[in-house]
């Protein structure tokens, strides 16, 4: 994880007080808000604390409700956390996609979630998705890597650091039945 760290230079360039952050994408957000004055850096920061407890409290939802093999509702309590990046509902979706349970079995889907799963670092993610690989068609592995490539979206959250995640766009939501 990586801690945001706010520098007040006046000497050096935003580019230069951030150049030996390791993440791209926080990098960018943080030579963004250094050039307008860190003006963003609280409502980005107010955001992804909303996203955390928001994936957090949905997470657990969905928890509960897949104890009690309530899948819908488990569905739905993990779909909301993923969207908002955390990992563990991510990692359940595809799970829940392969399985058919609270959706219809969907590999592509499956694929997918745990691809992101991947992709923010989780390593039995790798597992996941390559034993769903195993069960895909060439066809269907083809449609489910342009859907990853067409999907991907980045999420904030912060707990005691600034986070990144990946996660899917909205847009790539409503396919849950079509695919």
């Amino acid at each position: 994880m990586t801690a945001l760290i706010v520098v007040n230079a006046e000497d050096d360039t935003c580019e230069q007080q951030y150049k030996d952050e390791v993440d791209s994408l926080v990098k960018a957000v943080l030579i963004d808000d250094c050039k307008n004055d860190y003006k963003l850096l609280n409502a980005r920061m107010g955001e992804a604390r909303d996203n955390m407890n928001n994936a957090f409290e949905n997470f657990e939802r969905g928890f509960d409700a897949y104890q009690l093999q309530n899948y819908d509702e488990a569905f739905d309590g993990f779909m909301i956390a993923a969207t908002l990046g955390h990992d563990a509902a991510q990692y359940n979706l595809a799970i829940m996609n392969t399985k058919g349970e609270g959706t219809p079995q969907n590999l592509i889907i499956a694929y997918m979630w745990a691809d992101t799963v991947v992709s923010n670092g989780v390593e039995s993610g790798r597992e996941l998705r390559d034993a769903i690989l195993e069960r895909m068609s060439s066809q269907q592995i083809s449609k489910a890597q342009a859907l990853v490539r067409e999907c991907k979206n980045t999420v904030f959250l912060f707990a005691e650091d600034l986070i990144v995640n990946s996660t899917i766009k909205d847009s790539c939501l409503n396919f849950r039945n079509s695919l």
